[in-house]
């Protein structure tokens, strides 16, 4: 195998890791939020949100080293696209709306490190759970764009 090869293979499985992590930080939210949150809930639904984020920095630095590198079809392949933009913008558009419940989240570390159950409205409680049902139908939806990317289909001929 060529070193080329062999950096975009690891460029594209880093890639691959990043979405299974933002994945999990997503869709694995509804099972530890709850209205009612033990301090264990909290703890669970914070380590969540940093898979989240965690996840959505591996998958930048792995499309960045795509994009920008010799090892990866071409800033033109990748930019020249619609689909391909139009997937950056519904991955940006989970992160984006991930921004305020982060916020919350972490204002939550003053109460879990005495052990208290953090405090959020009713109004918080529903605004989150209507943010993670958006985030949850565009994470459905962004996979179906890479094998469409990679057929070239979206391109002009």
């Amino acid at each position: 195998m060529t070193p080329f090869l062999t950096i975009r293979v690891v460029l594209e499985a880093g890639a691959a890791l990043g979405f299974m992590l933002l994945s999990v930080g997503v869709l694995g939210r509804p099972f530890c939020f709850r209205r009612q949150l033990t301090v264990r809930e909290a703890r669970m639904t914070q380590v969540s949100d940093i898979l989240l984020w965690v996840g959505a920095m591996v998958v930048v630095v792995a499309h960045l080293g795509l994009w920008f590198s010799v090892v990866g079809l071409g800033t033109w392949f990748y930019l020249s696209n619609p689909l391909q933009i139009t997937q950056v913008v519904l991955f940006l558009g989970i992160l984006v709306l991930d921004v305020w419940p982060a916020r919350k989240f972490r204002s939550w570390s003053r109460y879990l490190d005495l052990d208290q159950v953090p405090y959020f409205t009713d109004r918080e409680y529903l605004l989150i759970r209507r943010i993670w049902r958006i985030q949850a139908v565009l994470m459905v939806v962004l996979p179906v764009f890479t094998p469409l990317i990679r057929m070239g289909i979206g391109l002009s001929r």
